[in-house]
């Protein structure tokens, strides 16, 4: 089963939603997102112990056939980063 994980399970307004196959993948993409929409560096341990218990398991091809039908936020990856 794949991680995925939304900035609104942080309690953010942001729309952004990653899936990866792995944790280790999924906070490649959590740490880019952070730096390029957020302006983070680095997560604190405060910071990285809320977000892996905000991980969640699911699956990255069902997300990906719900925005066929805008359901869904992957916005980011399709070349169009939420305003904050």
């Amino acid at each position: 089963m794949d991680k995925m994980i939304s900035c609104k399970d942080l309690e953010s307004e942001c729309t952004f939603t990653a899936c990866a196959g792995t944790e280790a993948k999924l906070f490649e993409k959590i740490l880019e997102h952070g730096r390029t929409v957020h302006r983070t560096e680095d997560f604190s341990p405060d910071i990285y112990s809320k977000v892996r218990a905000s991980i969640r398991e699911g699956y990255c091809a069902l997300e990906d056939e719900l925005c066929k039908y805008g359901e869904c936020c992957w916005e980011e990856e399709r070349g169009s980063l939420p305003t904050l």
